[in-house]
């Protein structure tokens, strides 16, 4: 029932009774200060909400609730007790909204002032332990400063110890090297004689052979650095110790041969023969070497060179001859191709245009051409031809030879 109907329904009682009518009750009015004292003690409330538990932005909040005051105070204007009966309502639900978020935001302000004191609490525990981390540290060091200095207080008083320790080991030391010195003497001569009967084991060339006792010219195994081959030894002419590399005596053996069969040798070692460049540069590569040439004619003269320094280089460089120091009565005719690479049919390094030993007809140090040409056509008549085994510093008709042997033995 709204209030108009009820307040005629009031009257027309009064009238029918025949009472006088009441006063009017100033229910405006009196509803008009109801929410502001609501408000008034919401205000207080929050006031001590937030002297209490609230942080600084409540204070915004509380600002924003009392400037909506004035419009959640009922219209003074209005005289109907529904109308601020429902202003009324309206002013309550917003104050209980209002309060709901407070609530809320009260909560969450404990909440995380409760994490806060958590994480406080974490690393106050967190600078315990490392502080007593730390003392464990200093303690540590403490004590092993303390080690130390004991150590060295122990060292110290060791010195004179030490000292004398120093002296008998020096002392131990010139001994021992004294012994040692003394076993090194006795070791090389051990040394020595080892190797004097690993000489006429393993000779180096045909001078070891004979220095191990044999004297008899003839074949024997040669062994130098990492090559080992037969060679031929010449026990008797010139005091013997003689390893022939080169003979021509018959012509039994063909010298017109191609680089391969000059590099290794060929022949028959006890008659004609070419001891092989390989095996020529192992022997001269060892040491210093001196060569022997002896030359028989068709008319039976015999003659001789000797050259004091003789080498042949290895393969690499075209097996390079190396000769000078003659004596002799042969004259220096080999002189003139000392310096030049060896020369075959099938590997011309010669300084000729052509091939010289093509040419002439064997395998030869060609110059442009030759001087000497000792591996040329044997030919067993004194019939003179450029292609067979000459000596050209001999007066002819004693260039044509009939016997040649080259030789070789380390120079004293």
């Amino acid at each position: 029932m709204s209030n108009d109907k009820w307040f005629e329904m009031n009257q027309s009682t009064q009238k029918l009774i025949g009472e006088p009518p009441k006063r009017k009750i100033p229910w405006g009015s009196i509803l008009a200060v109801v929410p502001t004292l609501l408000l008034v003690v919401l205000f207080i409330q929050n006031i001590v909400f937030f002297c209490l538990n609230r942080p600084q932005d409540i204070v915004k909040e509380m600002g924003a609730l009392v400037a909506t005051l004035p419009n959640s105070i009922p219209d003074r204007n209005c005289t109907d007790l529904a109308c601020h009966l429902a202003a009324l309502q309206t002013a309550l639900a917003q104050l209980n909204a209002s309060h709901a978020a407070i609530s809320s935001d009260l909560q969450k302000s404990q909440t995380a002032l409760a994490e806060l004191k958590a994480g406080h609490a974490a690393i106050s525990s967190d600078r315990e332990k490392s502080q007593t981390a730390l003392a464990e540290l200093k303690a540590g060091h403490n004590a092993s400063q303390s080690l130390l200095a004991k150590v060295w207080q122990e060292i110290s008083s060791d010195k004179g110890l030490l000292s004398q320790t120093l002296k008998d080991l020096k002392t131990d030391y010139k001994s021992m090297s004294q012994e040692l010195s003394q076993e090194n003497k006795n070791f090389s001569l051990a040394l020595s004689s080892l190797q004097q009967k690993v000489t006429g084991l393993m000779p180096g060339a045909c001078c070891d052979v004979m220095a191990a006792g044999k004297s008899r010219s003839g074949v024997y195994s040669i062994f130098s650095g990492s090559n080992s081959f037969e060679a031929y030894c010449n026990m008797w002419q010139d005091g013997g110790g003689w390893t022939v590399i080169q003979r021509r005596k018959d012509g039994s053996v063909d010298f017109f041969r191609g680089w391969k069969d000059y590099r290794k040798g060929f022949g028959d070692l006890a008659g004609e023969h070419w001891l092989g460049l390989q095996n020529i540069h192992a022997l001269t590569a060892s040491g210093a070497y001196q060569l022997r040439i002896d030359l028989t004619t068709f008319a039976g003269r015999n003659y001789y060179a000797l050259y004091d320094n003789f080498s042949v280089g290895p393969e690499k460089d075209g097996y390079p001859l190396l000769v000078s120091g003659y004596s002799g009565n042969a004259g220096d005719s080999l002189t003139f191709h000392s310096g030049m690479k060896f020369s075959t049919e099938d590997r011309d390094q010669d300084e000729h245009p052509d091939n010289c030993a093509t040419l002439f007809k064997g395998g030869w140090w060609y110059k442009h051409c030759y001087l000497v040409n000792l591996n040329g056509l044997y030919k067993a008549t004194a019939t003179y031809d450029d292609h067979h085994v000459r000596w050209d510093t001999l007066e002819l008709p004693d260039h044509r030879l009939r016997f040649v042997e080259m030789k070789i033995r380390p120079r004293e």
